[in-house]
């Protein structure tokens, strides 16, 4: 009986001592938002809601939902927005949102990326002294 009782506790030790991995695969309740809306057709809604995301999580976002809802999505977004997240999204998605965009934005989002490539980074996003 004691040889049981010391077989059962070296393996509970053995177990107790091993790594707990933990992976919390919850949504971002901000992604579940904008994806519903896309989900429904509801683009309005989602670039409204999107909009009021951080960076990270509208990037997030643009990577989750399917190529051809990030395109739709981002089509209506500000010009400067989407020259900014062009910026860190994989390339494949950020060239094909850019090149469903019409012409003329388009041709926004390359004026403002050379722009932003010939300003140094210590100033991007600092408000304007005046």
């Amino acid at each position: 009986m004691t040889e049981m009782m010391t077989k059962a506790n070296d393996r509970f030790e053995a177990n107790h001592y091993q790594a707990i991995h933990w992976i919390d695969e919850r949504q971002d309740p901000a992604l579940q938002t904008v994806d519903r809306a896309v989900r429904q057709g509801h683009y309005q809604t989602a670039r409204t809601r999107f909009l009021k995301l951080a960076e990270s999580s509208q990037i997030g976002v643009l990577q989750h939902i399917p190529q051809q809802d990030a395109v739709r999505l981002a089509g209506g977004l500000p010009t400067y927005t989407v020259a900014r997240l062009f910026e860190h999204l994989p390339r494949p998605l950020g060239r094909a949102i850019v090149q469903s965009l019409p012409e003329g934005k388009r041709e926004g989002v390359v004026v403002i990326l050379n722009h932003r490539r010939q300003t140094p980074r210590s100033l991007r996003g600092r408000p304007l002294q005046g």
